[in-house]
Formats: structure tokens, sequence, C-alpha cells
């Protein structure tokens, strides 16, 4: 296993509060620009768009559905949802047809469209699916349950238009929780879930589906995210400001125009899906995964087999656990604990002991803020999550946090990144709150990274939460959980670094 040094030392507290969850609402600006620069890249001359023109000029859809394209935006979708010849996709509850007539040939003869048609609706519906398969030679009618679906090979796409929020309607009876599940499963790894729906008003959740026919997109969001997806991205090609969303999607005043959100969820990578599903990580660290964001926080980190990693002030070891495994036996990772914080409270010890136990890869290290000490030039990683304002906490000397930086700057290899993710403080407050409420100025920070030698690579929103005030101590029942958190990666300077 590892070596252990234990160094008594000052007696204080650690932080260990759970990561937000944005609000799904607050996508804003980021996501639509990323959507719209996926249309502009098919438009301006990408190779798929014109197998989509050909698509939605295909001679075989009814004029029907032909009239329909204005509002429902057929080229953009395909774009968003980013089909590809070949690829096998599930149209759920297809009805006539409109979208999988523009799958089918978009996948081609060496792809496949499976229109699944629910057991309840299979006796008006299923001659629509039997009719799409004697007229596109790729597509497969599925008749089943929906939180029982399964195919005959992993799928890229699975796909659900304007049909979610009804498989909350108790007469389909199905288990929705299940149902996403069982999506996450058919999917191939790196596999996409996109949902086209109509907008309810904030905080309905889905009390309006069997109503309005209407669903929060922030509570299908939640949904989804729970069976394990990452949320890519979302499209607004289909929104309608005038749309009150009060009010039956089959209003006349309405029917048609409603306004509908698109959202695209892909299932992580497969390396990222073992890691979270290793026996080995404690029930309490796997309900803490949504609202830990851990899947896209991994792929932030971007840690690879063989890597050598160190995870500062490692807590129960949440994140050590899940290096451990993505670092695998050729790999290491170095698990610092504080030990002034072991000093206040053994726990801290003791679950470092038993993370240093369970795998082969990870070396527990107790010793003081002044005496960290990793191998030198060695590491790809040095990770921290919610603790960099611990540095300046008050019993420490002022030049604590410089020290750990200039410890960490000589333990990475040229281009080896330093991953730090913690409270937001209120914007100018440096890191005057790091005692009193556990947060950090973001801006203070990068100040401070970058004075020690490093450049700034990335920032991500991630964990941001519009709703924290930024004013209370992260462990107060008001915030705990759900504080905004900022994202930083820096990065050791190097002849060969790619290109950020």
């Amino acid at each position: 296993m590892t070596r252990w040094i234990l160094v008594t030392a000052l007696s204080l507290c650690g932080c260990a509060a759970a990561v937000p969850q944005p609000d799904p609402q607050s996508v804003g600006a980021a996501a639509e620009a990323a959507s719209q620069a996926i249309a502009a890249l098919a438009s301006d001359g990408s190779s798929l768009a014109p197998t989509y023109h050909a698509a939605i000029s295909d001679p075989r859809r009814p004029e029907a559905e032909v009239a329909r394209d204005p509002q429902r935006h057929p080229f953009e979708m395909l774009t968003f949802i980013g089909l590809e010849p070949g690829q096998r996709i599930a149209d759920i509850r297809p009805e006539e047809g409109y979208f999988t007539r523009l799958f089918a040939p978009v996948v081609g003869p060496e792809g496949q469209v499976y229109a699944f048609v629910p057991t309840l609706t299979a006796s008006r519906e299923q001659g629509f699916a039997e009719g799409l398969q004697a007229e596109y030679g790729n597509v497969t009618p599925v008749i089943g349950l929906l939180d029982q679906m399964s195919f005959d090979a992993p799928l890229d796409v699975v796909f659900m238009g304007q049909e979610y929020h009804d498989f909350h309607i108790d007469r389909f009876n199905v288990d929705v929780a299940e149902m996403n599940r069982r999506v996450f499963a058919v999917l191939r790894p790196g596999g996409r879930y996109v949902i086209l729906d109509h907008s309810g008003l904030p905080g309905t959740g889905h009390s309006e589906v069997a109503t309005l026919h209407r669903i929060e997109g922030a509570s299908l969001r939640r949904e989804v995210e729970q069976a394990g997806f990452i949320f890519e991205v979302e499209t607004r090609v289909l929104a309608n400001p005038d749309d009150p969303l009060d009010i039956s999607v089959f209003d006349d005043s309405i029917r048609g125009r409603t306004d509908q959100f698109v959202y695209l969820f892909r299932k992580p990578d497969a390396a990222i899906i073992d890691a979270l599903a290793d026996e080995r990580r404690p029930e309490e660290d796997r309900a803490r995964d949504v609202a830990r964001r851990a899947a896209e926080t991994l792929e932030l980190a971007d840690v690879n087999p063989g890597d050598q990693v160190a995870d500062l002030i490692v807590g129960g070891g949440y994140f050590t656990r899940l290096f451990a495994d993505l670092v695998g036996p050729s790999g290491h990772v170095y698990a610092w604990q504080p030990g002034e914080f072991v000093a206040f409270n053994a726990d801290y010890g003791t679950q470092l002991e038993t993370v240093d136990a369970a795998y082969d890869n990870v070396s527990g290290q107790v010793s003081r803020f002044a005496e960290l000490d990793l191998p030198e030039g060695a590491l790809d990683l040095v990770f921290t999550a919610q603790n960099y304002h611990d540095f300046h906490l008050n019993p420490f000397p002022p030049t604590t946090a410089a020290s750990v930086n200039a410890e960490v700057f000589r333990a990475l290899r040229p281009c080896g990144r330093y991953f730090v993710i913690d409270h937001h403080a209120g914007l100018g407050t440096g890191f005057e709150m790091s005692h009193s409420l556990h947060r950090a100025d973001e801006a203070a920070v990068i100040t401070e990274v970058q004075t020690a030698g490093f450049n700034l690579i990335q920032a991500s929103s991630l964990l941001e939460n519009p709703d924290d005030p930024l004013t209370a101590n992260v462990f107060d029942a008001s915030v705990r959980g759900h504080t905004s958190q900022f994202i930083l990666v820096f990065q050791k300077p190097g002849e060969d670094c790619p290109v950020s």
C-alpha cells in the first residue's frame, strides 16, 4: 500500500460542503452560443449539411409534414442532434413519423432507426411504425414498455419529440426514473439523449403534464441527470417568448407555436462510467454524484490511465477514489490531508487510512501545510476541491498559500495542471471571507496562483448558482450543498503545452 507521514499540529476545521446544482433555466448565452456554433458549422459547409438538406427535401415526406417545417426547423434540429450516416437512433413514440422520416435518410442504409412504440399506444400507433418500415428499409418498429426498453445493439442517439411529459401522466403507468436509466443503458458511451418538449412555467415541475401537456425544463433536466447523464447544451430554436406558458398546448391561440426547449444530454465516456460505478465507493459518495456534477468535473479534470495525480485536502476521499480508478494500476494518486486538520478532527485521518487501504495506487499522506512534500516534476494534475480558501484561515501564516502554490508548481511536470474548485465570495472581497464564511473571491485566487508562475487555461461556470447570495457561511443550512462555486484550471508553462 503506501506511506504515511503524521505530524501533530494546530486545531481548526476543514471544509467539505457538497457541490451545487445550477438552475437549468439559466443555461443562458453560453449554451445558446454553443448550439448556434453547431448550426453555423453545418450551414457554412459541413459535410453533413447536404445530407440534412437532402433528408428535408426527400419526396417521400408527406405534404402535411413539409408544411410544418417552418415551425419545426428540421435543419437546425438535425444539426443540433448531430446525426450522422451509419448511426443508430431510437425515435421514442414517433406517432406518424415526422422526425423518423428525417432520421432515416440521414443515417442511410448502413444506419438504423428504431421506431419505439409504447405498449399502451400500440393499438393506434403500431400501424404507423410498420408503414415507416415498409417505406424506409432502415426503420425497425419496436413495441414495448418504456421503462424496460431494449434494442439489439448500442445506440448513438435516443430522441423524444414532445413526448417526455406524457410519460408522467398516470395512465401511461411509466416509471420515468427507470425509463431514463434504460435510455442510459441502451446508449453507447458518449451517446446522446435529445429531448424536445413544451415549456412549463418555472416551479411547476411535472404538475401540469396531464392538463396543459407542459413540463418545466429545470425539472426534466434534474430527472435526466439523476440517471447519470451529462447536460451538454440547449437550443432555443423553437422558443416563442409570446407563449404565456399557462395554457394548454392544444389551445387554438398557441397550438403549433408553443415555446419549446430542446436539451441534449450525453452519456459519459466509459472510463468515467466505470469510475462512478466502482463498487468500492461508499453509498454516501454515490448519492452526491449529481449534486457534485461528478461526471462533468471529471471530464474537465481530464485524468487518464497512467497519470500521476495529487488530491489536496481530500476530506473523506470523494475525488481520491474516482482518480484512483481513472489512473489505473499504472498511475498513482497522492492523497494529502493537512496534519492541522487531523489534529482538530481525528476522523480526517481515519478517512484517509480507509481510502489508502482500499486502493493499491493511492498514497495517503498527512503533513503540516508548511511541510507539503510531493514528488518533483512528476505530477500531471494537482487537484483541490472546496479548500483553496483554507490556505487563508486565520491560524496560518499569511505566506501559507504562496508556499503551497510553490510546492504545487515544483511538483507538476511542464504543462501539468492545477485544478481549483472553491466557494464564491463577493466580488472584490479577496480572502476576507475565507475564515468566517469559508469562501474566496475568484479573481483573488486567479491573481495568487498566476503569481506562482501558472497560466490560467480554463474557467468553468459548471458549479455556479445564481441563487447563492454569497454572504452566508457555506455550512449554513440555507446554502449548504448549493453554494455557487468556481472552477479554475491552471497550467505550468512548458514548450510543448497544447494550445488551449
